[in-house]
This record gives structure tokens, C-alpha cells and sequence, in this order.
């Protein structure tokens, strides 16, 4: 990719798309995606608002801990946006990034899906009672098998299963994946650019649209992908001017872009926390989403362009990565063991505010993790690196341009 600094063309240094460096600030950010998560699932549940000035205040604070679901689309759009511009040439393009996505999304899911069936069929005293948190509200079985479960749920305006409402984010990604590899193969360059503006800005038009249109269209503009597809699209558009030279010199010295830019965004952070909560508010179903989408980017930016700044050092905590490794099998586990313990436990309660509603959630996290962390170890990485046993061919993207010096971990 040709760019120009200083008026002189600069190229950026490609580099073999098997080489690609791994930037351990991405795991931080995926690491705090799935902490926002977490706190808003758990940590919720235990807070009763009337109980005084703290659990007030700790509700109020948490009250946008969802959209730790936003930063995981800002991430999705960064991290396959990147792979798909540096294998655009490639001339087995379309098949290698479909067999690498099906073997890093599919068997967990489809392992999770069968073993939550067994429990709401086979199980019967568990399906009901105690657990029936988990279980009501059903969806038909073929949503989940085709990714569809977000269609369903803005038709009938419910979530689902509460062990499966998270899925409708696995479902707008899915969806997602669909489009977005024509899009990059076939829109090089200032075209792609303009799609992804244009993408974007609709996103916030359409839910507007939506709402204006149809009665109780809370959930549609939540679920639906092209109605979050700002999210996505910022992220793949970050991936654009992170590999261009010209623009990753710019944002890395732009000092006053974020001076301002950070205290702007948090204002809107801060009045969305008083004003909306979750996505009853028309402000937050039309721009806010867009508003937050647009400060986990500047967080992305900023992080990836200043490696030895204090942000980047936090990312870089070991803890977070390890936790960042595990978000897919904690996003996808964490709801079904909460309802699991609660059941046993005698059946789930909503913002009890009791101090033995604790051991639940922490018992519960203890859990989750250990078996995101199992899942990964001896099920998941084996059929990702064999996902990855299919390399690009003639592909030589420009790539990340990522400082000298930046560390590494790993590759998956």
C-alpha cells in the first residue's frame, strides 16, 4: 500500500501473512471485553440499587458494562478486517478464511449447543423449576444451527433461552463474515474506504428508521447485524489506517486529536450511564451505540500506536492476555454455569443485594473459567492450528504496521 509522509511515497514493508506478528495489546482489550461481560452478568444480579449510596453507585457505574459486547465487534472488524486486506491477493482467498473461521467458531459452539440440548431435553427436572431461567422463552433449534437466533429475536422480541441469549452477538459476526470478504476482495483501496464510511453512518440511520417505523423495535436495532455493523466497520476501517504509513504517523503524533477526542467521548459515556439503561433509550438505540463503538476504536488506535505508553503497558498485562485467550469459551459458558449454580442453589434472584449471593457469582467465575480455560487448552487450539495448517497462497500483505520494539506472544 502506497501512502505519502512528508511528501515523499512511502511503502509499507510487506511481510509473508504467516509471519504476521501477534500484538499482545489486542488480548488486554479482548481480556477487558470479557471482564465488561462478566460484570455486567454477575456483578448485576447482586446489586440492589435501594440498598444505599454504594450499591447505588456501583449500579449506576456499571450500567454500560454491556457493551463490553461492543468492543469484542470493534475487535472482530479490526482483527479479520487486517487478515482480509493482507490476503486479498491471495489466490485460495475465500476458502482458506472460511475453513479458518469454521474451525475457530463452529466445533465449541456446536459442542456447547449439544450439551445445553441434552440439559433442556434430556434433563427434565432440570429444565424446569430452579433452572427454568436457562430454558424459557425458546427459540427454534435451527436459529442456533444457522446463526439466525438475532432474526428470530428481533421477531419475536425476546432474547430466548437464558443460557443462549448470548449467541445473538456470535450471530451478527457470523453474518458479518458473510459480507465482508466480497466487500474487501473486490473494493481495493479508496473504494473500500468510502464502503466502510458509508456502512457506518448508515448503521446509526437505519436503527433511527427502525424505530420510527415499527412498535417496540428495542431488540431489532440491538440484534440485527446491519444495525451494528458501525461497530464492525470502525474496526476494519482502524485496520485500513494502521497499515497505511502515512496515516499510522499521523495518528501516532496526533497528541491533540485525543486530547480532545477522549474528554469529549467520556462526556457522552457519562450521560449515557445517567440517562440510558441497557437499550431503553432512544438516544443510545440510534447514536449511542455509535458513540461507544467510536471510543473503543480511539482506545484501539491509540494503544497500537503508542507501544511504550501507559495504556499499552496496562494491555499488556500478562493477566488480561491470559484471560483474552479464553474470552470466546467464557462469552459462551459463563451464562449457562450462572443459572446452573443458581439453580441448585434454590433458584435465581434478580438484584437481591445479599451478602450470600456472592459465593454464587463467585463460584460461578471460578468455574467458567476453568472450563474456558480446558476448552481452549485440549479442544480449541488443536482445531484452530489445524485451521491454520492452510496457509494464503501469493498473498504478501503490507500488513500491521507495528513500532520496533513492540512485544509479542504467541500465536494461537
Amino acid at each position: 500500500m502506497l501512502a505519502r509522509a512528508g511528501g515523499m511515497p512511502v511503502k509499507a514493508t510487506p511481510l509473508p501473512l504467516e509471519l504476521m506478528r501477534r500484538i499482545p495489546e489486542l488480548d488486554g482489550l479482548r481480556g477487558i471485553a470479557i471482564l465488561l461481560v462478566l460484570m455486567f452478568h454477575y456483578c448485576q444480579n447482586i446489586l440492589n440499587p435501594q440498598a444505599g449510596f454504594v450499591p447505588r453507585f456501583l449500579d449506576a457505574a456499571l450500567r454500560l458494562s454491556w457493551s463490553g459486547v461492543d468492543l469484542f465487534f470493534v475487535l472482530s472488524g479490526f482483527l479479520i478486517g487486517g487478515i482480509l486486506i493482507d490476503a486479498r491477493e491471495s489466490s485460495n482467498y475465500f476458502r482458506v478464511f472460511y475453513i479458518r473461521r469454521f474451525f475457530r467458531i463452529v466445533p465449541v459452539y456446536a459442542a456447547f449447543l449439544i450439551v445445553f440440548s441434552i440439559l433442556a431435553y434430556g434433563v427434565p427436572s432440570i429444565a424446569h423449576g430452579n433452572f427454568s431461567m436457562l430454558f424459557r422463552y425458546p427459540m427454534p433449534w435451527y436459529s442456533y444451527a444457522t446463526f439466525t437466533q438475532n432474526i428470530w429475536t428481533a421477531i419475536r422480541r425476546e432474547m430466548g433461552p437464558g443460557g443462549l441469549s448470548i449467541t445473538w452477538s456470535l450471530a451478527v459476526e457470523e453474518q458479518f463474515y458473510l459480507a465482508l470478504p466480497l466487500v474487501v476482495r473486490f473494493f481495493p483501496g479508496r473504494k473500500l474506504v468510502t464502503l466502510l464510511l458509508v456502512g457506518i453512518c448508515a448503521a446509526p440511520l437505519l436503527r433511527t428508521a427502525i424505530l420510527h417505523t415499527f412498535a417496540d423495535s428495542t431488540l431489532a436495532t440491538y440484534v440485527l447485524m446491519p444495525c451494528r455493523a458501525d461497530a464492525l466497520l470502525l474496526g476494519v476501517l482502524a485496520a485500513v489506517l494502521l497499515r497505511d504509513a502515512a496515516w499510522k504517523e499521523r495518528i501516532a503524533k496526533a497528541k491533540l486529536f485525543f486530547a480532545v477526542a477522549f474528554p469529549m467521548l467520556l462526556l457522552g459515556l457519562l450521560y449515557l450511564t445517567k440517562s440510558a439503561s441497557w437499550i431503553s433509550s432512544p438516544i443510545l438505540d440510534t447514536v449511542g451505540l455509535t458513540w461507544i463503538a467510536c471510543f473503543y476504536v480511539c482506545i484501539l488506535l491509540f494503544a497500537l500506536t503508542r507501544p511504550v505508553g501507559w495504556l499499552s503497558r496496562i494491555l499488556r498485562n500478562s493477566s488480561l492476555g491470559w484471560l483474552g485467550t479464553i474470552a470466546y469459551g467464557v462469552y459462551l459458558f459463563h451464562q449457562t454455569v450462572l443459572g446452573l449454580i443458581y439453580g441448585f442453589r434454590g433458584g435465581f434472584v434478580f438484584n437481591a443485594g445479599q451478602a450470600g449471593d456472592i459465593f454464587p457469582i463467585f463460584a460461578a467465575l471460578v468455574l467458567t473459567i476453568v472450563i474456558a480455560r480446558v476448552s481452549w487448552v485440549y479442544f480449541e487450539r488443536p482445531l484452530v492450528q489445524l485451521g491454520h495448517r492452510l496457509k494464503y497462497e501469493g498473498a504478501r500483505g503490507g500488513g500491521l504496521l507495528v513500532p520496533e520494539g513492540t512485544p509479542e506472544v504467541a500465536s494461537r
